[in-house]
């Protein structure tokens, strides 16, 4: 097949070959009147700046190579996802930057057969990229080649995450309160049963030891069943305009003094001078970073930096904690905030799960970064204004 051959089904019009010039259907201009193809080469040379100049703008990465591999335009997107020079001014090759099957497949087989690719998906570092490609044949074959357009959907998975987690924390809820309902009454039975047999057994103490455990097995069971119907109850709010750096010297101070606070963690604080209003619930807000100030005191055993920090921005603020522990796998950052997961040996699961209620009551959003041995940080994102 020739290589200037399109596939059928192209889906935009820019991206057809184009329509016969005095009754010839030749494409690039091949067998066309003579007079018209100059017209037509300087018509495309002069929408190239505009076409560059207008993709600089555009968020998603704009590559084209024509049908040698030599990369033609690059856009700043691109530059900055691929590492390559702007408008690929240095007219490198394609294989100067990336292996053959860097997308996922052969581009030498692309270029050569005309072989256009939809929705291929690759992970870089921080990106998660959706890549599509199609073959322009308009103009001189010179002109003709392969674009590729790759857009960073990280975020668009990270909402949609977040609304999975949302549904799924309901549906647990809902399970969790019907259970710890059933639970309860004869939990509350087993109790009072060994209570009275350990009062009957007061002369045998070794009876009466196990009685004994039985109950401390109960009044356990009996805070997880508390925890539960704590958790499925929806979180209910009192907002009040506060001053977020006063609300953090607070916090700050209160786990200085707490005496959970081991000498081996130093804490830094980092906040504005000014103040930042919000609209927030203070003790509720103080209760969530508390949980993830002393989870962050816990992932440094051996001690390290802990750092409160508030940033303002457009319509929002961020309050973040960073610690320097040992960090977390992706797997674990994935069931992060999911009830009833704990990387703890004592812990319940709920402690996040709280948290990140408190936080959407307030109609803000909670993220997390993590790296292994490195350290995590999270940070809650709050509106200005309700």
């Amino acid at each position: 097949m020739d290589p200037a051959e399109p596939k059928m089904g192209l889906p935009s019009k820019l991206l057809e070959r184009p329509e016969p010039v005095n009754g010839l259907s030749n494409p690039g201009g091949m067998g066309m009147d003579r007079s018209a193809r100059p017209g037509l080469e300087r018509g495309i040379a002069q929408s190239l700046p505009f076409l560059r100049e207008a993709l600089k703008h555009v968020s998603d990465a704009v590559l084209f190579l024509d049908l040698s591999g030599r990369i033609r335009l690059a856009n700043e997107a691109a530059a900055k996802f691929f590492s390559l020079p702007v408008d690929g001014t240095d007219g490198s090759s394609y294989w100067d930057h990336f292996p053959d099957d860097y997308f996922g497949f052969s581009m030498r087989e692309s270029l050569k057969f005309a072989l256009p690719h939809r929705l291929l998906y690759k992970t870089q570092r921080l990106l998660e990229l959706e890549i599509e490609t199609s073959f322009a044949f308009l103009g001189p074959p010179a002109d003709h080649g392969l674009v590729i357009v790759a857009r960073n959907i990280a975020e668009r998975l990270r909402l949609a995450r977040i609304a999975n987690r949302g549904d799924r924390m309901k549906e647990l809820g809902e399970l969790a309160a019907q259970v710890a309902h059933e639970i309860r009454n004869p939990l509350g039975g087993i109790r009072g049963f060994a209570s009275l047999l350990a009062r009957d057994l007061e002369s045998q103490p070794s009876l009466q030891e196990m009685a004994a455990a039985i109950i401390e097995g109960t009044k356990t069971l009996e805070k997880l069943v508390a925890g539960i119907l704590h958790f499925s109850r929806p979180v209910r709010i009192q907002p009040e305009s506060k001053d977020l750096c006063a609300l953090l010297k607070e916090v700050a101070k209160f786990v200085k003094v707490d005496p959970a606070f081991p000498p081996s963690v130093k804490m830094a604080l980092h906040i504005p001078n000014r103040p930042i209003v919000a609209p927030v619930d203070p003790d509720a807000l103080k209760s969530a970073l508390l949980n993830l100030i002393f989870n962050a005191v816990q992932a440094m055993p051996d001690g390290g930096l802990l750092t409160l920090s508030l940033i303002q921005l457009e319509g929002c603020c961020q309050i973040g904690v960073q610690d320097t522990g040992i960090g977390m796998e992706n797997e674990v950052l994935q069931s992060l905030f999911s009830p009833f997961f704990t990387t703890k040996k004592r812990g319940n699961g709920l402690g996040l799960v709280e948290t990140d209620k408190i936080v959407k009551a307030h109609n803000g959003s909670i993220d997390v970064r993590s790296q292994p041995m490195k350290g995590s940080t999270f940070t809650i994102t709050l509106p200005l204004r309700r």
